[in-house]
């Protein structure tokens, strides 16, 4: 009920900002009453982010103040998230059990406080753009701290399922979304990433990454549960949110969402494998049907409507589609290469320390000329690597391996094992096309993702308890 009532507050200061504008007073009385709900029931802090984030996403992770003519980035998600810090604090401390840091949470510890020193030394010594430097460095170093969150919060069967839940009321809500796009064939909040080729996004890029993980996550809870009755909502879900996500236009959640899927095979037994090869025939069977009546009604009606549109529809999808077999000639895969090799060129100045946080590069070719953010470059591996140099970019990739091997090693996995693999996959193939980790309404869920992980491992040892915890989902 606590995570509801922010969800409520903050989504009715969110809708009265899309109708009249920013009001300095509703959002001081907002905040102020959703802090103290998450300072002293931090848990519905994190349902409500998670919730509003899928759902708003940059209107609630990214809305500035306005005081006169000033701008102030303390945005709402800042706010609850530091609720939620200082009320696990007090609860930490009021706690009999105490929380026993693992290898893992030493390696992202030693990730934050290298982040802290760069930005200190960038901002000060450096002299790089300072908004820029301190929007990298809470992007690492604040943001992170949900790994720490979840893991210590979601210490009982019910935090767990709760956490799902507010995912999975998110994710159904964004088909109002979907059906939007597809009638106004323009998507809500799509302008923000135009298409380097023809056509149109009918779901914004931020939406479709969410449902990307929604999809994994039901795909896995499905393939386990498949003898049970609702198999066919589930599916029906899954197909409305795939047909979300190929509106997106966005070819590298399809690549991502194509990996993530294809490794689930190796991570399951057989029985789960046949489980897996019914929906992979049902997705087969679907698309050739409506193929087939496309095809066939257009064929009818030549000059129709929807002739026309499904022509267009289709050519757009191959266009997009056959762009990442012509990477050369795609206009954004020309600017990644060239962003990437000047970024290179840089960075080999310095390789083991790195360039710095809040740096820019200039870049030019015939008809191109900028300085572009390194955090900006559309690669969040590289962004690490540049910006950082060796040690912090190794840090991180231990942190990340040590709690991928903690999940390997678990004999007999269950669904929600499965499912974090795939969301790890899924995240290791799209980092590096968007700066996700440079964004925080892209990357929170990759903290939260290993904060699961580490609950897996810390608080959750057993498998039948991990059954036990997620099975009710």
């Amino acid at each position: 009920m606590s995570a509801i009532f922010i969800v409520v507050l903050v989504s009715l200061f969110i809708l009265a900002n899309f109708a009249v504008g920013f009001i300095l007073p509703l959002y001081i009385l907002v905040m102020a009453l959703a802090f103290f709900i998450a300072l002293f029931y931090p848990r519905s802090g994190i349902y409500a982010t998670i919730f509003l984030t899928v759902v708003f996403e940059r209107f609630f992770t990214l809305q500035t103040i306005f005081i006169g003519k000033g701008e102030y980035k303390l945005y709402p998600i800042d706010i609850i998230l530091g609720a939620v810090i200082i009320g696990t604090i007090f609860e930490l401390l009021s706690r009999k059990e105490k929380f026993h840091l693992k290898k893992a949470d030493f390696y992202l510890i030693g990730f934050m406080f290298l982040v802290a020193i760069y930005f200190l030394v960038s901002a000060f010594i450096l002299k790089s753009d300072f908004s820029l430097a301190f929007s990298s460095f809470k992007n690492y170093a604040f943001y992170s701290l949900l790994y720490f969150l979840v893991a210590f919060l979601l210490n009982k069967e019910e935090y767990a399922k709760r956490l799902f839940k507010f995912f999975l009321v998110g994710a159904v809500t964004l088909i109002g979304f979907i059906i939007y796009g597809l009638a106004a064939r323009h998507g809500l909040w799509s302008d923000f990433t135009p298409l380097s080729t023809e056509g149109i996004r009918t779901l914004a890029f931020t939406h479709a990454f969410y449902l990307g993980l929604a999809l994994l996550g039901m795909l896995t809870f499905s393939v386990f549960k498949d003898e049970q009755k609702p198999r066919g909502l589930y599916f029906t879900l899954m197909l409305i949110w795939s047909l979300g996500i190929l509106g997106s236009m966005m070819r590298h959640l399809w690549a991502g969402l194509a990996v993530a899927a294809f490794l689930v095979y190796f991570f399951i037994s057989g029985e789960q494998r046949a489980a897996l090869g019914k929906i992979f025939l049902k997705y087969s069977a679907i698309l050739l049907l409506t193929t087939t009546v496309v095809i066939y009604l257009s064929a009818i009606f030549p000059y129709s409507d929807f002739s026309g549109a499904a022509g267009s529809t289709q050519k757009v999808i191959e266009k997009r589609i056959g762009s990442i077999f012509s990477a050369g000639q795609d206009e954004s895969f020309s600017w990644r290469n060239m962003v990437w090799t000047e970024g290179f060129r840089e960075y080999a100045k310095n390789p083991v320390f790195g360039l710095g946080l809040g740096r820019r590069i200039y870049v030019e070719s015939e008809d191109y000329r900028d300085f572009v953010e390194v955090r900006n470059i559309h690669n969040s591996l590289l962004v690490l690597l540049y910006q950082f140099g060796v040690i912090p970019f190794l840090l991180f990739l231990a942190f990340v391996f040590e709690n991928l091997k903690n999940l390997i090693r678990v004999s007999d996995r269950n669904w929600i094992d499965v499912m974090l693999m795939t969301f790890l996959a899924y995240y290791g193939i799209i980092f590096l096309f968007q700066p996700y980790l440079e964004t925080n309404l892209l990357g929170i869920f990759f903290w939260i993702i290993l904060g699961m992980i580490a609950a897996r491992s810390r608080i959750m040892p057993g498998v039948s308890t991990i059954k036990k915890v997620y099975e009710p989902c």
